[in-house]
């Protein structure tokens, strides 16, 4: 004859309980990160200038008189409102991620936030973008290109 223990009835009602709760959503912030480019050995000044506004007073310059990186990042930030084809939706979800980070001044985002901006405001009936939360961090943290980093 076994003897049951009073407290394993307990021990599996909780353990029960957590197996049912929903696993918790992790939402890491993320921005562009100029110390993982040079990890990459990516010039942070060429992939910036590359997506200047049309509208940015830089984009006529010649690399060498660009500046520093935070600078053409900050007139990207204020131009890209006057050029509406600045993101679209038919650009990779990694660039549009990118030219995201850079209009809002590569202020860190959270994950939440980036994958509304791709599934809600850049999804189109003709493109739709259908990325989970999961998949997308899992671009994020192995992007090896646009320097994606978490904060």
């Amino acid at each position: 004859m076994t003897t049951q223990d009073p407290n394993a009835e307990e021990l599996v009602d909780e353990l029960v309980e957590e197996s049912l709760e929903e696993p918790e959503i992790e939402n890491p912030l993320f921005l562009i990160s100029v110390d993982r480019l040079a990890k990459l050995e990516r010039s942070p000044v060429h992939l910036v200038a590359g997506r200047l506004a049309s509208t940015s007073p830089s984009k006529s310059k010649p690399m060498n008189e660009l500046g520093d990186v935070k600078g053409l990042i900050r007139e990207i930030s204020q131009n890209y409102k006057n050029d509406s084809s600045f993101i679209r939706s038919d650009m990779p979800v990694q660039e549009i991620v990118f030219r995201t980070l850079l209009a809002r001044n590569n202020r860190p985002m959270s994950l939440v936030d980036l994958h509304y901006e791709l599934t809600e405001k850049w999804a189109t009936p003709i493109r739709p973008i259908v990325i989970t939360e999961k998949r997308l961090l899992r671009i994020l943290d192995n992007d090896t290109y646009y320097g994606f980093a978490r904060k």
